[in-house]
């Protein structure tokens, strides 16, 4: 009876008040023990009124199912393709909503929704990676924002690809704390050839001093991030410098300037084909022709090998040394020795070429630099 008062009086009702009597109904359908007869009868009403003419009507409904588990359905998957706020509402909240909808309505590329899935709590995988697919940076950027969401590898990877320029998601993408390495690559890579499309240069310097200098902060940065690698992820970071076509000799040869043999052992058991222990051994103990076999093999070219054989062969007489050394003043004498090698060798000197040569000459001096922090953090701690 209560039911067919209410429907009889919501005919002639102004929207606000036809709004609040619906949200009314709504709650009550939720929470007062009605009878089987006045429940049936609530839901045929609520039903009836998703047709209502005025949309304030259509949000009251929604914004009291919305976040309900036990609300009607059919009414809530009714109300999730209505017009976008209340849409958005639905798709942002209700635990209803399965996730092949989710997507569906992320593809669609409604603005309003997109965003409220975005910021939905535990948003699921395949929801998150269909909105790294097709949506804009403002939904991207709401999405990274939000921590309950699962984003996998591959999303993120995906949200690299098409945002590395857009400064404001580079950003997000790289204050996250457990981002793969290669996605983190990938976005310093940008930034680099950002700086160099807009032709920055540095004071004083011309273009082609600033093209060298990006180069060089492009390898130190990726450096960096293969020693924060692990084992297990080295030979995954290795495929995509290598798939990227950034595997190249002058980084192999900053590595090993560097101190970071397990890059160089990794890259070469991949540009090989090796095992990685193999290899590893090789470099250890393997002879002069045997080394530069396996760089031969590697297809790193024959005025590389002037570089890298004698800084292996220096790891390892220095290696050999019984004092303790710590990493940096290691690294500072092996190449400290190879620049005096090929300044003592003219024919080693022209073999690796002018460009290689400044190389170890610069590997040498930022070597006696680290050596030196080094040793001032050394002593600044035992004082």
């Amino acid at each position: 009876m209560i039911i067919r008062q209410f429907l009889q009086w919501i005919d002639t009702a102004p929207p606000a008040a036809r709004a609040e009597a619906t949200g009314a109904l709504a709650r009550a359908f939720l929470h007062s023990p009605l009878s089987a007869e006045d429940r049936a009868a609530a839901e045929a009403a609520l039903t009836w009124l998703l047709d209502d003419p005025a949309p304030e009507v259509r949000f009251a409904m929604a914004d009291v199912f919305a976040r309900r588990a036990d609300a009607p359905r059919h009414l809530v998957l009714s109300l999730m393709h209505d017009r976008s706020e209340i849409a958005a509402l639905v798709a942002g909240h209700s635990p209803l909503v399965p996730d092949s909808d989710l997507i569906d309505l992320a593809a669609a590329g409604d603005l309003a929704v997109q965003m409220a899935i975005a910021a939905r709590s535990d948003l699921s995988a395949p929801v998150a990676a269909a909105l790294a697919e097709v949506a804009p940076a403002c939904v991207c950027a709401v999405l990274l924002d939000n921590e309950t969401a699962r984003l996998l590898a591959f999303s993120l990877s995906r949200l690299a690809e098409r945002f590395a320029t857009e400064t404001d998601l580079r950003n997000r993408l790289l204050a996250r704390p457990h981002l793969p390495l290669p996605v983190r690559h990938r976005l310093l890579t940008a930034l680099t050839e950002g700086l160099r499309a807009r032709a920055v240069v540095l004071v004083g310097s011309d273009p082609d001093e600033t093209a060298t200098y990006l180069d060089e902060a492009q390898e130190r940065a990726t450096l960096v991030l293969c020693s924060q690698a692990g084992e297990d992820a080295l030979p995954a970071f290795v495929e995509h410098l290598r798939a990227s076509g950034q595997l190249t000799a002058r980084l192999l040869i900053r590595a090993t300037g560097t101190g970071d043999l397990p890059l160089l052992t990794t890259s070469l058991a991949l540009l090989t084909g090796q095992d990685r222990r193999k290899v590893a051994l090789l470099l250890e103990s393997g002879r002069e022709a045997a080394l530069r076999a396996l760089m031969t093999s590697a297809g790193l070219p024959a005025r590389t090998h002037a570089v890298l054989v004698p800084a292996l062969i220096a790891y390892r007489t220095l290696e050999a040394d019984p004092r303790e050394m710590a990493a940096p003043l290691l690294v500072r004498q092996v190449m400290d020795q190879v620049a005096r090698t090929l300044e003592s060798d003219p024919e080693a000197a022209t073999a690796a070429g002018e460009d290689l040569v400044q190389l170890v000459r610069l590997l040498a001096l930022e070597a006696a630099r680290s050596q030196a922090r080094h040793f001032v953090e050394s002593s600044r701690q035992a004082a």
